[in-house]
């Protein structure tokens, strides 16, 4: 058995601070409002039910005590509040890491948590009961065992030494692994609420639960919709309490964790409470100027920031801005119509102007993105001017000739497509019937950027005969066409993410069943892009250029097939009561993150120290539909 000595890290480009000391007297009770320009949809326990960005920073606050953290200068690191001491050892072309936890540690009702609640949530999400639950799968495959664990066996790769001490054995399969440390990364939560009856036992094959584990129970348990965890996670561990969520006001209301020991740093809040209502960006900075909101996040129009930046040169509220790590694009179905075709989506994708949507949507504050990246993460920053390559721009002329390519010649009557004759083309399917170049586009309700699309977009795409019919919907329901929750009929969908801190897009493009719907939005089935995704992934950590490597053959794959038409990212801009101190969402990925640092109240004498750059190696933030 050899030990490894090194534990995997990597790093980011961000900002590094000095955090400020707190003020010496803080109020009896320190209340913050947070608006976010993305509606909640009340997914308050994983990310099986979805990535909402609103949700994810609302799960952000609430749950806690991850057993790895990502810090400010843009290492993913052990928590220390949590992990007293980790250990990795080399057993049969497996790696085992053992996890020594600290004492202590309580959820936000005062009961205790340890070692048994991470094995908890491990077999938890790795359990055919709970994949039975529907959504995206969340399973920790990697672990030894895994598969005999989802068969009913114990889960050899997670072993319970002792009430403080954690064994987690990645399969040899699974290495190497470009992120590996954030296999390790576990989030606690509570088998009395979520498997009453149920207890963790290893009798040293592995751990298993006993008890009355079942598909109904979860059901209760998880999915019920005034008591379930989903919506209503009561026992948490995180720096904040969901007190209630109104789903049709738009409110989260939450207040401090009093048990809560800190986060990696070991920095607990200081503002007591915070409400988070879903709010219109348009009118947003009025709502901050009054005081009814005191920080919007995530703001991407260009006019809004405009407005903004006056009001900060006139001392009414404050901003700061980061560069984001995700962009906005259009989502093919690619298993549904005329988009399953790569002729058809390269065409679309070539009826649009990109920096015609910049400037009228941004107003100069976005980026063009031309295949599946954000400018924010570290991979896009070193590849640089390379990525003009795959650059998309308006050509109405190469967009028609695609659509020749691809058969669509023929008009409603089956004769030559006349283009000056003009309506839409058709093509001959394989029955012998006429299909329709017709597509149906939808786009959320809540954002001024549809209109800005269907502007630049509309008139081009039905010049070269594509007819194309537009719905608006309201943004839930709109991701649950997206997620592929119901039986979807749009071919294309207006949408914006931010991806994940650890960038692995193998489910998001697996070919397999258990991946489609919520991992694979796209409903493309191609082999060789999952095997370049694959490739990414299992690349030596640290090894940066054999990564670029592979992540440029990702990229061409990719943007040979066009799943998704990249339109632009931009930078994102938070705007904030003057008083709101020690808050930089620009060293974190997200403001729920930041928030635990602020207070409100007088700025220290010296807030920041000198702001400098920390070598590329990570990428960043995570969470879907930012507007």
């Amino acid at each position: 058995m050899k030990r490894i000595s090194a534990i995997v890290a990597a790093s980011i480009l961000v900002f590094s601070c000095i955090v400020p000391a707190w003020a010496d007297e803080a109020p009896e009770t320190m209340s913050l409002t947070v608006g976010t320009p993305t509606r909640i949809s009340g997914c308050f326990f994983s990310g099986k039910w979805g990535v909402n960005s609103a949700d994810v920073d609302l799960r952000e606050l609430i749950h806690g005590y991850n057993t790895i953290s990502w810090e400010a200068n843009g290492d993913f690191v052990i928590d220390e509040t949590v992990v007293r001491q980790l250990e990795a050892f080399e057993e049969s072309g497996n790696r085992r890491y053992r996890i020594t936890f600290n004492e202590g540690l309580t959820y936000n009702d005062g009961s205790p948590l340890a070692a048994p609640d991470y094995a908890f949530s491990a077999l938890l999400l790795s359990s055919s009961q709970f994949a039975a639950l529907g959504g995206a799968p969340t399973e920790m495959s990697w672990l030894l065992g895994y598969e005999a664990f989802f068969e009913g066996a114990p889960f050899a790769g997670v072993r319970v030494i002792d009430e403080h001490t954690l064994d987690l054995t990645i399969d040899g399969r699974y290495l190497p692994f470009f992120y590996e440390i954030v296999l390790l990364n576990i989030t606690p939560y509570p088998i009395t609420v979520l498997a009453p009856g149920c207890e963790i036992k290893d009798d040293g094959q592995g751990a298993y639960i006993e008890g009355p584990l079942t598909e109904e129970l979860l059901r209760a348990t998880v999915l019920d919709e005034a008591t379930g965890y989903l919506r209503n996670p009561a026992v948490t561990a995180g720096p904040y309490v969901l007190q209630s969520f109104d789903e049709e006001e738009q409110i989260a209301q939450l207040t401090k964790n009093l048990y809560y020991a800190g986060n990696f740093e070991g920095i607990v809040p200081q503002i007591d409470e915070l409400t988070v209502v879903h709010t219109n960006p348009q009118t947003a900075l009025d709502d901050v100027e009054s005081g009814r909101i005191d920080l919007i996040n995530k703001i991407s129009d260009g006019a809004v920031i405009e407005d903004g930046m006056d009001r900060v040169w006139e001392d009414l509220v404050r901003a700061q801005s980061y560069l984001r790590s995700g962009k906005t694009f259009l989502s093919f179905a690619c298993e549904l119509g005329p988009t399953q075709s790569v002729g058809v989506r390269n065409a679309v994708t070539r009826c649009v102007n990109q920096n015609e949507v910049i400037a009228e949507f941004t107003l100069g504050h976005g980026i063009p993105v031309y295949a599946y990246y954000g400018p924010g993460q570290w991979m896009a920053q070193e590849a640089h001017e390379e990525l003009i390559k795959y650059e998309t721009v308006l050509d109405l002329t190469e967009a028609a000739w695609l659509l020749v390519e691809d058969g669509w010649v023929l008009n409603e009557n089956g004769d030559a497509y006349d283009k000056d004759a003009g309506g839409p083309r058709y093509r001959e399917a394989e029955d012998g019937a006429l299909e329709k170049l017709a597509l149906k586009w939808a786009q959320p309700q809540e954002t001024a950027l549809s209109g800005v699309l269907e502007q630049a977009m509309l008139a081009h795409m039905e010049s070269i005969g594509i007819e194309v019919e537009i719905t608006t919907l309201p943004f839930d329901e709109l991701l649950l066409h997206y997620y592929r929750q119901v039986d979807r009929t749009y071919n294309m969908f207006t949408m914006s993410t931010n991806f994940n801190l650890a960038f692995d897009p193998y489910p998001a493009f697996h070919t397999g069943d258990a991946f489609q719907g919520e991992s694979n939005r796209t409903g493309l089935l191609d082999e060789e892009l999952m095997k370049l995704a694959l490739a990414m992934r299992q690349t030596e950590v640290q090894n940066n250029e054999a990564y670029m490597e592979h992540w440029f053959n990702f990229q061409d794959r990719f943007h040979e097939l066009m799943p998704v038409a990249p339109l632009f990212s931009s930078a994102y801009y938070d705007f904030h009561r003057n008083d709101l101190q020690a808050y930089h969402s620009n060293a974190y990925f997200s403001w729920a993150t930041a928030i635990v640092y602020a207070y409100i109240g007088d700025p220290p004498a010296e807030e920041w120290g000198e702001i400098e750059d920390v070598p590329l190696q990570m990428d960043e933030t995570f969470g879907d539909d930012d507007w």
